[in-house]
């Protein structure tokens, strides 16, 4: 009978830590989201502050399997996109096309790409790991 109550005593203490663990794994995950993210939003305020004529929008995304934050940026007034790793203060990509539908720049790192949704299917690896 002891055995058994040692054992479950100890079975209980291992899944009690383990719980701990995870716990702390989505704080520390939650922490670094949320720097990324009021990374981002210093970055967008800084850039609003330099050319206080072009909009911006954006989306901000720490991305775990590559511990770096990346933003996502459409300049309004030229219709740029771009991806920047902030954690580098690298861009990453950039896409921007004519009214008349021509591309004039579609690439993410070393890869070119024609279109909006080819585009699209580069970043999003970036933006949802």
């Amino acid at each position: 009978m002891k055995k058994i109550f040692i054992w479950c005593l100890i079975v209980s203490f291992t899944i009690s830590l383990a719980g701990c663990n995870v716990l702390n794994m989505n704080k520390k995950q939650n922490d670094v989201q949320d720097k990324c993210e009021n990374q981002c939003e210093a970055w967008s305020k800084s850039y609003q502050q330099k050319y206080p004529g072009d909009t911006i929008s954006y989306d901000s995304h720490y991305n775990k399997k590559l511990g770096k934050c990346f933003i996502l940026v459409k300049y309004e007034k030229s219709q740029l996109r771009s991806l920047k790793s902030l954690t580098e203060n690298k861009v990453y990509g950039s896409f921007l096309s004519k009214k008349d539908s021509k591309t004039v720049i579609c690439n993410v790192l070393e890869t070119k790409c024609k279109t909006e949704d080819e585009w699209d299917s580069l970043v999003k690896p970036y933006m949802k790991e």
